[in-house]
């Protein structure tokens, strides 16, 4: 019965157009548009103007060795109508050397840099901003700023600067590589959050609770039917959004990201039903999982960078169920590294959320 019940239920769900709508539609649109809109930050070049009001030419000497550090148009100098380029975002940002620059940094007096942000991709503005500002403070106390050293790098030969690579792994560094596990993951969380979140409000009012009842099915039996139904559909979904790996070619272990696809399904199934079960109608499990489903967003490890986050939150993002997923992922292809303990970890969520299913399953039987 277990199994012809999940059947039932699975076929029953997919009639549904907008289930099926979800289903088909948001793997793709969730994973086209982290590559076409992420992909671009691989094509970004930073562009900074330098404008100076210091006449001294050792300000120039100065500039001339920080602005032979970055070739490529990274660095330009640019008159005083900068702002036009700044809000146009043709400049990301602005340096404003001011006055008697040169006069007080080779007296050994403190000196200022002014930073203009543009308005236009304010947070790579702001990258930059915390970049320089790091540079300068690394910088600060050594002889880099003396007027003896700064003749010498800036009349002295060229040289070939060190070319960094990550030996055998660089695959694994591009921005699809790291983006694309996390939209399979998302997706498929987003898509069950959503469906999964009604599945006790619906049931009750499609009179099917009164039916099992009549059909003396357990609460078992009713749990896990629908949680067995919304995993297919989340494996579905996962499979659905893996054909952008093969379509990308980008490097995975296939029984370790099949296993994850599983086990998030799993998960998610279970943590939607929960949802369910605690809201006291249809309003309030879909505000429940819009809520979730950005939890889930923001602790996946994919759009803000754990090392960010304020430190109550950095060990709580570390356990999140998404982003275990993704270091699973990400240290064995990195390191080779077996993920034991982690998998145990995710391992005990599935097991947790599926204990508490079948109660709140059992529950609503009896209770009805």
């Amino acid at each position: 019965m277990l199994f012809s019940l999940s059947l039932t239920e699975m076929k029953r769900m997919l009639k549904n157009p907008y289930i099926l709508t979800l289903v088909f539609s948001i793997p793709f649109a969730v994973m086209i548009l982290a590559v076409i809109l992420f992909s671009s930050f691989g094509f970004l070049q930073t562009r900074i103007g330098i404008f100076t009001l210091d006449t001294d030419p050792l300000s120039r000497l100065t500039i001339g060795i920080v602005m032979s550090m970055f070739k490529g148009g990274n660095l330009s100098y640019v008159s005083a109508d900068y702002q036009q380029k700044l809000l146009s975002g043709e400049l990301q940002a602005v340096i404003i050397v001011p006055k008697e620059f040169s006069k007080k940094l080779y007296a050994g007096q403190q000196t200022e840099l002014i930073f203009v942000p543009s308005p236009i991709d304010l947070q790579v503005s702001a990258v930059v901003y915390r970049t320089f500002r790091s540079l300068l403070e690394d910088l600060n106390g050594s002889p880099f700023f003396d007027p003896q050293v700064i003749r010498f790098l800036f009349t002295s030969p060229g040289y070939p600067s060190p070319k960094l690579y990550v030996p055998d792994k660089e695959e694994t560094l591009s921005l699809l590589s790291i983006l694309v596990p996390i939209g399979v993951f998302l997706s498929t969380a987003c898509v069950l959050l959503a469906i999964a979140s009604n599945t006790f409000q619906l049931d009750e009012q499609a009179r099917l609770i009164e039916l099992y009842i009549t059909m003396n099915v357990n609460g078992f039996t009713y749990a896990v039917s629908n949680i067995l139904a919304y995993t297919v559909i989340g494996f579905i979904i996962s499979l659905l959004s893996f054909l952008v790996f093969l379509f990308l070619k980008i490097p995975s272990d296939w029984t370790t990201m099949v296993s994850l696809m599983v086990l998030n399904a799993l998960f998610h199934a279970c943590l939607g039903i929960i949802l369910s079960g605690i809201s006291p109608n249809t309003q309030f499990s879909a505000l429940l999982s819009v809520v979730v489903a950005a939890i889930s967003f923001y602790f996946s490890g994919g759009v803000v960078p754990v090392s960010s986050m304020p430190n109550f939150l950095r060990d709580f993002a570390r356990g999140y169920p998404l982003f275990l997923m993704n270091y699973i992922l990400r240290k064995e292809q990195l390191f080779s590294i077996a993920p034991t303990r982690d998998i145990k970890l995710i391992l005990l969520y599935v097991l947790v959320s599926f204990t508490v299913c079948v109660v709140l399953g059992w529950m609503k039987l009896r209770r009805e």
